[in-house]
C-alpha cells in the first residue's frame, strides 16, 4: 500500500468509527480556527507524527523524530479554540500526548517496548466505565507522557508504568495512547474481540 493510501485509509477508520457512534467528521486542513471551533461540536486529535519538543521546553534528545511544526501550531490553534468553548476533545495516540503537552506537560522523546505490539492496560474512572478496568491494546508510539499537565489525571497505565490514558478534572477532555479505530469490529480489528466504540461515543453524545 502506498503512502497516499495508507493515510487515506486511516482517516476513513476514524470516519467509520464516528460514523457508527452516531457522528460525521469534518477533515480539517487549515482555515479560520475560531469558525471551525464555532462551527463543529467537537475535535478529535489523531495518530501521526512527533510534536516537536520545543513544544514542551526540551532540546531535541531523540535523532528519529518524525516532526512537523505546522502541524502542531495548527492543532495547539484548534485545541484552544475548543477548549475555551468547553467542546469535547478525544485524543488519540499522538492526540493524547497533544492534549498533556498543550495544557503544559511534557512527554518522554523515545521508550522501547511499545511499538507495533500489543499490551495490556489497566484502566480507572471514567475510562474503566467505558471500557472495563482490564484490557489488552495496540500500541504504535514510541513517545509517552512523562509531566502530566494541571488539571489532567492519568485514567490508564500498562504494566511497565507508561501513561496510557488522560481525563481532565472538569472539561471533557479525553485521551489515550493506543488506537481505538482499530479495535472496532465491524470497522478494524487489530485485537480480536475488542470494542473500542464507546470511546467515539464518548465524544459524539457530548457534542
Amino acid at each position: 500500500m502506498d503512502t497516499l493510501s495508507m493515510w487515506r485509509r486511516q482517516s476513513e477508520l476514524y470516519a467509520d468509527c464516528l460514523s457508527a457512534a452516531g457522528g460525521a467528521g469534518v477533515l480539517c486542513s487549515g482555515g479560520d480556527t475560531d469558525a471551525l471551533a464555532d462551527r463543529c461540536d467537537g475535535l478529535l486529535l489523531a495518530g501521526g507524527g512527533d510534536l516537536h519538543p520545543a513544544r514542551y521546553g526540551q532540546d531535541r534528545t531523540c535523532d528519529f523524530l518524525s516532526i512537523d511544526p505546522v502541524r502542531d501550531a495548527e492543532e495547539q490553534a484548534l485545541f484552544e479554540a475548543f477548549y475555551a468553548r468547553g467542546k469535547p476533545v478525544l485524543g488519540i495516540c499522538r492526540g493524547v500526548q497533544a492534549i498533556n503537552v498543550f495544557l503544559g506537560g511534557t512527554l518522554r522523546q523515545h521508550v522501547e517496548g511499545h511499538a507495533n505490539c500489543c499490551h495490556a492496560v489497566r484502566c480507572t474512572g471514567q475510562l474503566a466505565d467505558l471500557l472495563g478496568d482490564a484490557l489488552t491494546v495496540n500500541s504504535y508510539h514510541h513517545q509517552t507522557v512523562d509531566r502530566i499537565a494541571a488539571g489532567l489525571t492519568a485514567a490508564a497505565c500498562a504494566p511497565d508504568g507508561v501513561v496510557e490514558s488522560l481525563v481532565h478534572q472538569s472539561a471533557p477532555l479525553l485521551g489515550v495512547q493506543w488506537h481505538p479505530e482499530r479495535m472496532v469490529a465491524s470497522v478494524c480489528d487489530d485485537v480480536t474481540g475488542a470494542d473500542h466504540l464507546p470511546l467515539f461515543r464518548w465524544l459524539c453524545a457530548r457534542c
